[in-house]
């Protein structure tokens, strides 16, 4: 990793990252993204504070998904037969299988669920820190409050276009490789080297209960048709979601900054209230 350099505009994790939900599902419908999550996990579970001595802030708390129709079931059985493939535990279960399980579910229009054991939560600025603490250790560079201006870039003989070099406000770095990375901020990046970025940023809401009896070590639960999620967060639970009508950065411009340097986007009772709606009924 030597000669690699991360620039970061304010502070490391204090963008999007100090509150993104760190949820890891291992199973999904892609071979390939279930063997990136399996990678994921073992660094993030074990390979990471081995190296470092630092914790990713990892629990193991296992991973529900709920089927509310069959169509969603029979995917679900799809699903973990594709992970009994890869090695991943899991287990269909029926309505009163997941009762069991969890307790403070409703689980009355339920056709059944699927439970993987070895699903978890990770703490996002605890894990930004510990890779870069890993990174530094085998000779890469942390720079901060350093923000990209302009990307250079060249044609070559063939009209290929290549990058040369980044820009910042503290002078240039002269490079034939740049790594996207920069999450909600990426398509203005891509733009600096006349790239268009597949990506679209939405403003999402979450909430965090009080604390809830009976809660702890409850695994995390994802709702595919309802587009929602239910994170273990101590003994309370954060909920969020993708709201049908979503607001897209664009139209996010008034943030206010946190003390830290990261922002918060405001949001409305309606929003959350469209989130919450379809998880109370799991109540």
């Amino acid at each position: 990793m030597s000669g690699a350099v991360l620039l970061e505009r304010e502070r490391l994790t204090s963008g999007t990252t100090w509150h993104t939900a760190g949820l890891l599902w291992q199973l999904r419908p892609s071979d390939v993204e279930v063997e990136l999550l399996a990678h994921t996990r073992r660094v993030v579970s074990r390979e990471l504070e081995e190296e470092t001595g630092l914790h990713t802030g990892w629990i193991q708390n296992g991973g529900l998904f709920i089927a509310s129709n069959r169509q969603r079931l029979d995917e679900y059985k799809r699903l973990m037969s594709l992970g009994k493939v890869y090695g991943v535990e899991s287990h269909v279960l029926s309505p009163a299988e997941t009762k069991t399980l969890y307790p403070l579910m409703n689980v009355d229009d339920l056709y059944g669920t699927l439970y993987v054991p070895h699903d978890g939560t990770m703490d996002p600025a605890g894990t930004c820190t510990t890779l870069a603490r890993a990174a530094s250790a085998r000779g890469a560079q942390v720079i901060e409050n350093c923000p990209v201006t302009g990307i250079r870039v060249w044609t070559d003989d063939f009209g290929v276009r290549r990058v040369a070099g980044v820009e910042t406000q503290h002078g240039s770095i002269q490079t034939p490789c740049v790594v996207n990375c920069a999450g909600v901020w990426a398509s203005a990046v891509g733009r600096m080297a006349g790239v268009k970025v597949p990506l679209v940023a939405m403003h999402h809401a979450y909430v965090v209960t009080e604390r809830i009896e009976g809660i702890q070590n409850m695994p995390n639960v994802r709702d595919h048709d309802a587009s929602v999620y239910l994170r273990l967060q101590g003994d309370a639970l954060s909920v969020g979601g993708y709201e049908a009508n979503p607001i897209f950065w664009e139209e996010a411009v008034k943030y206010r900054p946190r003390a830290a340097g990261g922002l918060c986007l405001k949001t409305s009772t309606e929003k959350v209230c469209a989130v919450w709606s379809d998880d109370l009924r799991r109540a």
